[in-house]
């Protein structure tokens, strides 16, 4: 697992159990101890390797949780801290080093709205009019939004967990680009913190960079129509953060005319949804979508009436009135909803292989707080223009992480070659899903049996089926019925020291840059390994950060002067509505970044004449019919 790679494991260990002793006999806290203690205990020689790590970021929290609190906090003098004052009140947070010698300002753990909690849960969130204190002192993050540790399975975080940490460039008198990030975690999991996304590499090319926690689960996606519950909270947790940026950036020195959203994976979803809405749209300027485009019913929730009963009932509801379940489900645990979630799915998801029972939803209702009310392609295809530039595009290995969770059932393809086929080619009859099964696994699996020893090919059929087709088909989209948006595709392919998720899942015999691994291109946690700034790795970081930087200055990633990187990169060229023909205009991101044109062709011509068989007019003017 090559665990040394990030860590000195047993030397971490002794010297934690030490350190623990050592505030035992100094007579502090002992729920301090026994936090450490407890997480301790999971650290030994039969840890995995995920196990160990997120273990780590959390004792390391626990620790710093306390001390910052504590005596620690003498450390920074208030007189020496920077004070920002907002329309809540005063914020106190921390004035540290950039790794070019540069001062900058983080305030960690800002609220942003009143706890979801008791009436207010399920619901969009409500803005904080005051902080509780007259200076909230912003130096360390707070807690997370409760959800389920996708490696330990604990209920971890708290209702209140409604924060954001800003990050800014010492201000000398201009106004910052502001970059607001979308974390990602499948809508079940996630969190805006620094022990994942710190942005000291954005900062310090004069940009202001924001992360959140947004509500997970059923807590921020249960969708219940029937008893007023519209859905899509988290989605407006976030919209509320755009809200809050706009009325009080300007405080930190950053600009609000000048806003980019950005967001990986669920994140990457969420911030194309807000792209499309008219009541997000208006509160930022430019967007880009890191390994998530949602064009096709797979990343929308269906059933949320039926989900949310059969919630109730897990919970031992056993009446048929939609009022009554919505009073137990406002006053159930929430840990107790966490735990339950994956249960709802429906029989139909269940077959699809589905793992997330609640995602965005496209509400039946408009109003000043929905977030989307039409279908992406019944926007795209229509006469709104969108006029954002947009920055879109895919690792080459997303299929990597579905590859590692189904390891251990490859071989059920031989005998269920349907289970290839994907929800967006639309609801088939059985005999056109079985013979499309053969047909795709003829084209990537060929006659040999699948299992290992086909992993690249899994790779590509499900990185293609769940990412690729629909970045495709938004390319498509935007080049035919959107002129005036200016749109970046890429590819990253880079696999280096930094590409810390493919080495988690122990996949780095599986050729390409694994799902979410150009998060550790652009965000900087402690646990990367300390690389020389001329290494590949940090000459890819590089590239990858001022491309993302230059595009929130000025709109366009590589502008006709000091774009600070030896290439051009071109937008996607625009074609006719009626055009059949289609080429993909795309930068590979890799050690020796360049242009290319139709990255993948055999693959993309497949899914292309897939879609026009079996989605009839959905490459085309007019709203599509599944056969």
């Amino acid at each position: 697992l090559q665990l040394c790679i990030y860590f000195q494991r047993s030397l971490f260990v002794d010297r934690a159990r030490s350190f623990i002793t050592a505030v035992k006999s100094s007579q502090t806290s002992n729920r301090l101890e026994d936090r450490c203690l407890d997480d301790l205990e999971r650290i030994n020689i039969n840890s995995s390797m995920l196990e160990f790590i997120f273990t780590v970021a959390r004792l390391v929290f626990s620790v710093s949780t306390y001390f910052i609190k504590g005596n620690l906090l003498k450390l920074w003098p208030p007189e020496d801290r920077p004070v920002v004052t907002v329309r809540q009140g005063k914020l106190r947070g921390i004035s540290d080093t950039l790794p070019n010698g540069h001062r900058y300002h983080y305030f960690k753990g800002v609220p942003y709205a009143q706890h979801p909690v008791g009436p207010l849960r399920f619901r969009p969130p409500v803005p904080l009019e005051r902080f509780d204190t007259p200076t909230v002192e912003c130096i360390m993050e707070r807690s997370d939004c409760i959800q389920e540790d996708l490696f330990t399975h604990r209920v971890v975080g708290s209702e209140k967990g409604l924060y954001m940490n800003i990050y800014t460039p010492e201000c000398n008198g201009e106004k910052f680009p502001v970059m607001v990030y979308i974390h990602g975690g499948g809508f079940l999991a996630g969190t805006g913190s620094s022990v994942f996304y710190n942005p000291i590499h954005l900062v310090q090319e004069g940009v202001i960079v924001v992360t959140m926690n947004y509500r997970l689960g059923p807590l921020g996606f249960l969708s219940f129509p029937a008893a007023g519950i519209a859905g899509n909270a988290g989605l407006k947790d976030q919209l509320l953060v755009f809200k809050w940026v706009n009325q009080n950036i300007a405080q930190f020195g950053g600009d609000p005319g000048n806003v980019t959203l950005f967001g990986e994976s669920a994140g990457s979803i969420s911030a194309y949804l807000h792209y499309l809405s008219p009541n997000s749209r208006k509160y930022f300027h430019r967007v880009i979508c890191q390994s998530g485009i949602p064009c096709t019913e797979t990343f929308f929730q269906t059933s949320g009436n039926e989900k949310a009963r059969k919630l109730v009932k897990l919970l031992g509801y056993e009446g048929d009135s939609d009022k009554e379940a919505l009073e137990i489900l406002l006053k159930a645990s929430p840990a107790k909803l966490i735990k339950n979630q994956s249960k709802v799915l429906t029989s139909e998801e269940k077959q699809r292989g589905v793992k997330f029972a609640f995602m965005p939803v496209i509400e039946d209702i408009v109003s000043e707080e929905s977030i989307i009310t039409q279908t992406p392609e019944e926007i795209i295809k229509s006469s709104i223009d969108l006029s954002m530039p947009i920055i879109d595009g895919c690792n080459s290995g997303e299929g990597i992480l579905s590859l590692y969770l189904m390891s251990k059932r490859l071989g059920i393809v031989n005998k269920e070659p349907q289970r290839l086929v994907p929800q967006l080619l639309g609801d088939l009859e059985e005999i056109d899903r079985t013979e499309l099964g053969q047909q795709l696994k003829q084209f990537y699996f060929g006659d040999k049996p699948v299992g290992r020893g086909s992993e690249n090919q899994i790779n590509e059929a499900l990185g293609d089926t769940y990412f690729l087709v629909n970045s495709l088909i938004n390319a498509e989209w935007m080049a035919k019925y959107q002129p005036k948006v200016f749109h970046y595709h890429y590819r990253f392919t880079y696999h280096g020291r930094f590409s810390i998720t493919k080495r988690l899942f122990n996949q780095n015999h599986v050729e390409g840059a694994c799902h979410g691994d150009d998060v550790f291109y652009m965000f900087s946690p402690t646990y990367l390994p300390n690389l020389p700034e001329d290494s590949e790795e940090c000459r890819v970081r590089q590239t990858f950060v001022k491309l993302w930087t230059n595009f929130a200055k000025w709109g366009e990633p590589t502008p006709n002067e000091g774009s600070g990187v030896p290439f051009r990169w071109t937008p996607v060229a625009k074609i006719s509505a009626d055009s059949t023909e289609f080429d993909l205009d795309c930068l590979e991101i890799d050690a020796n970044t360049r242009m290319i044109r139709n990255p993948y062709p055999e693959r993309i011509t497949l899914w292309r004449d897939l879609l026009r068989r079996y989605r009839k007019g959905f490459l085309k003017h007019g709203l599509a019919k599944s056969r």
